[in-house]
């Protein structure tokens, strides 16, 4: 049983989206492959009885061989299913069949999954090929973090899906400037600049609305920071649809800058708003390896040659590595199975993933 729950999201997809490609090739005969997909929530009980009912039904089908392989895959089922003594968290996934591997000869595959994020349906079918499609789902981070930063008349929307940091928006709106010109009042001429800055923030309530209204369920929280003035005043003038004003944060950080740069500075600040995240996770690794780097602990070690070698001798707990080095990752992963080696991966544009290239791209806690 492959179980991919408690671990670094990025490290869990990586390896759920090597499991899926595995699944895909594998081509079956009529309806030889089954698939069942149990939600943490369903009664162990109720499935067995489902599956015992399907495996009556199953003898109505004409072909013999075909016939066999399905009752087989159901019957294998149903004895894993039992010796399980209670569902895991986040439900199990089971890919069982036959495919033929040369004229007339098959070989059986049996894929037991307990996914890194909870199953939502239960799913019973046989066919040809294995249903993937769920678990494919799985290997696109969902945890969504927007960042829009804004002061007046310039603004940029950034956002954080897992450990990746993208620009989507930068934009210009223009506002006259503070300083009083051409002879008008001042307060006439600051009740104009203020006429103009509403009209911005109705301009950028607008660009936000259509940017995230259609990604909504995605977006676990919308964080905003720039001149936190400005910030303050535009959240308070409602123009938000009411379902992103629902997964905005109370707090506002300050960022100098409102560009893309600044959304790349914001990110370190959201890492301690929203402790959920995978750069929060992230980076409080990170800071404690630097914390322990800094006494001098003899358990820690860095750099490509001296952590591989660690690796290979089973003395490593705990591993970085940084999503840049991708020509190391797959043999990094398939290394640190064999020794229990817990893996994270730290994103390439993240201010501890910067860091941590810095010292070569990867490092390791040693076990002795």
């Amino acid at each position: 049983m492959t179980v991919l729950m408690d671990m670094d999201p990025e490290y869990a997809r990586r390896k759920l989206k090597r499991i899926v490609e595995r699944l895909k090739k594998i081509k079956g005969r009529h309806s030889s492959l089954t698939t069942v997909y149990i939600p943490p929530d369903k009664s162990l009980v109720d499935v067995i009885n489902f599956l015992r009912q399907e495996y009556m039904t199953a003898s109505n089908i004409k072909d013999k061989t075909n016939r066999k392989m399905v009752q087989d895959n159901i019957l294998t089922m149903i004895n894993d299913i039992q010796r399980l003594k209670e569902l895991p968290e986040n439900g199990i996934a089971l890919f069982y069949g036959y495919y033929e591997t040369s004229p007339g000869k098959f070989e059986q595959v049996k894929e037991m999954i307990v996914p890194p994020f909870p199953i939502k349906n239960f799913i019973y079918i046989c066919g040809k090929e294995f249903d993937v499609k769920p678990l494919e789902e799985m290997t696109i981070p969902k945890n969504v973090i927007v960042v829009v930063l804004l002061e007046a008349g310039n603004y940029a929307i950034g956002i954080i899906r897992g450990k990746d940091i993208e620009v989507l928006k930068e934009g210009e709106y223009y506002v006259i400037g503070k300083t009083r010109r051409g002879g008008q009042s001042a307060r006439r001429y600051e009740r104009i600049r203020e006429e103009q800055i509403h009209n911005f923030y109705k301009h950028l309530a607008k660009e936000i609305n259509e940017l995230l209204l259609p990604q909504l369920e995605n977006i676990d929280a919308i964080v905003f920071g720039g001149n936190t003035i400005r910030v303050q005043e535009f959240l308070e003038e409602n123009l938000l649809d009411y379902r992103l004003r629902d997964k905005v944060v109370s707090k506002i950080i300050s960022v100098p800058i409102i560009d893309g740069d600044g959304i790349f500075l914001a990110a370190k600040e959201v890492a301690e708003i929203v402790k959920e995240s995978e750069i929060y996770r992230e980076r409080r690794l990170w800071e404690e390896f630097k914390t322990r780097l800094m006494k001098g602990d003899s358990l820690l070690t860095y750099g490509k040659n001296e952590v591989m070698e660690y690796l290979k001798q089973g003395r490593v707990e705990v591993l970085l590595i940084s999503e840049a080095l991708e020509d190391l990752l797959d043999e990094v992963i398939d290394t640190a199975e064999k020794y229990g080696t817990r893996v994270e991966i730290f994103g390439k544009n993240t201010e501890s993933g910067k860091e941590l290239l810095s010292f070569g791209g990867i490092a390791a806690i040693l076990r002795w």
